[in-house]
């Protein structure tokens, strides 16, 4: 599932889990949903809220299919850079104590 996620162009999925997953791939998710748990996700425009209607559901995938270069290139940092477990390697091993 992983590497589908990470190798998708779009996900269409109404999992809480899956739409953040995709985000740490750079894969920007279709949710047919009213709402979703990650409403910063759908605030940037990085996933995209679509309900249950089937024309609105293609019209995003296509929307972001080909905007999927440019929101790879802007992700913003909602959970962090990615640096958290070498910050916490160096406190415990006492390299970085501030």
């Amino acid at each position: 599932m992983v590497a589908l996620e990470k190798n998708a162009k779009v996900i269409i999925t109404d999992s809480g889990g899956v739409q953040k997953e995709g985000f740490f791939f750079g894969t920007p998710c279709v949710i047919p949903r009213e709402e979703t748990e990650w409403v910063e996700l759908v605030d940037s425009g990085f996933n995209k809220l679509a309900g249950i209607n089937a024309e609105k559901i293609f019209k995003l995938c296509k929307e972001l299919f080909f905007s999927r270069i440019e929101t790879q290139k802007n992700l913003p940092e909602f959970y962090g850079n990615g640096s958290a477990s070498d910050k916490i390697v160096s406190i415990i091993s006492g390299d970085n104590i501030e």
